[in-house]
């Protein structure tokens, strides 16, 4: 199991042992990874110039009287993440031209190196596990999903994603969330849940 999040590396490495993988995972919308509990965790992105393009977002919110609330800004390595407080499409806009991609989670609007995302470190890391990609079930919910989604052999996504994760899914659950993860589990691997 291969855990992949907009999240952090410290959250994905506590999660890890949480829940019993053997410690690999993908962070920050692909922007860091990590194969298993020894391994050293990969920068794949220059944060800079999230960094920058976070400077003028804030000087352009800021004579607007707006403060964006960044999300654990001290332990990302390779994105920049905040409160969807402002439209994505309004900070698509003002960063046109620049060297970044724009993802909208649901949760927050993430900004990181162009070019990088869950799709493209997925399939690094399947290639360091030995693992044909087309062997691995893609899950998720919202748009930082899509590449890895369409780089496993299966893709799926839960009942609350995003209409172009849908479109691009092999199979849609009926329900939403964890219980959408668990449907998509028990259709899949039944014997995993079996106990």
């Amino acid at each position: 199991m291969v855990l992949s999040s907009g999240n952090t590396s410290c959250l994905l490495k506590g999660l890890c042992k949480l829940i019993g993988t053997g410690g690999t995972f993908i962070g920050e919308n692909g922007g860091v990874y990590r194969i298993g509990f020894q391994g050293s965790m990969q920068v794949m992105a220059n944060r800079d110039i999230a960094v920058k393009a976070l400077n003028l977002l804030e000087e352009y919110y800021g004579k607007k009287g707006i403060r964006l609330e960044l999300y654990s800004h001290q332990e990302r390595y390779s994105d920049i993440a905040f409160a969807r407080e402002v439209p994505v499409e309004e900070v698509r806009s003002l960063l046109s031209g620049w060297p970044v991609d724009i993802m909208d989670t649901n949760f927050a609007i993430h900004i990181h190196e162009a070019g990088i995302d869950k799709g493209r470190t997925f399939q690094i890391v399947a290639e360091q596990l030995g693992i044909k990609p087309d062997e691995f079930l893609g899950i998720g919910d919202s748009e930082n999903d899509i590449g890895m989604i369409k780089a496993a052999g299966t893709g799926c996504c839960v009942a609350n994603a995003q209409e172009d994760v849908r479109n691009i899914s092999d199979y849609c659950s009926s329900v939403p969330y964890g219980e959408g993860f668990v449907e998509i589990m028990r259709m899949y691997f039944p014997h995993i849940l079996a106990r």
